[in-house]
């Protein structure tokens, strides 16, 4: 999949990867965030970098992603040279720091609400992670990050998980590491059999999910009839203009209180 055949969406992305049961390679092309620059931006810069991972990619606001098999990667096309950015390595002394934070992406639209763990305002859709998609570092400062605007992603130099390293050769330092996307392309890898078995997996995933949301649209309307008829009786048992009698109750007590 790509953005020049499929329309450049951060949610055409979503509907590519979510559900696919197989090893993909994400790439983005993008340039130096024009609303982050702190000088005047030079049309000749631009950056390349990506992600390849074995796991599967989910809807979810916590991190997930058990497998160290995955690395990111930048290209610079001047140099004609890519780099290669991968998990911290494993030692018994010094174990996976993936493997102890429990994953290393996720993938957080703004549509998908959270469990409100205890928080001031109930309101709030996220947990304290940044909405997109996240790729290392932690849930508020992902190591990349991309919104779902596409504007003013960014992807950093270190974080805890993967390797340090430049993922934007050099070209973003005065966007404070903050880019634009303006191409996305999508991989899925592994053998054709993989391919076709991860595309069914993924056809499986989309239609349980219509299915689940087609179950919660009948429930929602079950309940709207429910209060709709409960609102009848109440009006059957008053007559329509019931209400004036409670406001003419309310006006008494006023006035006993004044």
């Amino acid at each position: 999949s790509s953005s020049e055949g499929d329309g450049l969406s951060f949610f055409n992305l979503y509907d590519k990867i979510v559900g696919y049961d197989g090893p993909t390679v994400l790439m983005l092309g993008g340039i130096p965030s024009a609303s982050r620059c702190l000088n005047q931006q030079k049309e000749d810069k631009r950056v390349s970098l990506g992600l390849f991972t074995t796991d599967s990619w989910i809807e979810s606001s916590e991190y997930f992603g058990s497998d160290d098999d995955c690395f990111m990667f930048s290209l610079d096309h001047e140099k004609n040279d890519i780099k290669f950015i991968r998990p911290k390595a494993r030692s018994h002394s010094a174990p996976n720091m993936m493997t102890k934070a429990k994953g290393y992406m996720y993938c957080h639209p703004s549509s998908l609400s959270t469990k409100n763990r205890g928080r001031k305002n109930p309101l709030s859709k996220t947990n304290g992670s940044v909405h997109g998609i996240g790729i290392g570092g932690t849930a508020s400062q992902p190591r990349i990050h991309i919104s779902e605007s596409l504007e003013e992603c960014r992807a950093l130099m270190h974080d805890q998980l993967f390797d340090n390293g430049d993922l934007l050769s050099g070209k973003c330092g005065e966007s404070l590491y903050y880019f634009d996307v303006d191409c996305i392309e999508v991989w899925g890898v592994g053998g054709e059999e993989w391919i076709s078995d991860a595309l069914k997996a993924q056809v499986g995933v989309k239609e349980n999910k219509s299915a689940s949301l087609e179950q919660a649209r009948k429930v929602d309307k079950r309940q709207f009839l429910d209060h709709f008829e409960k609102g009848l009786s109440f009006v059957e048992t008053t007559g329509p203009f019931g209400h004036r009698s409670l406001v003419g109750e309310r006006c008494d007590i006023g006035s006993r209180i004044e």
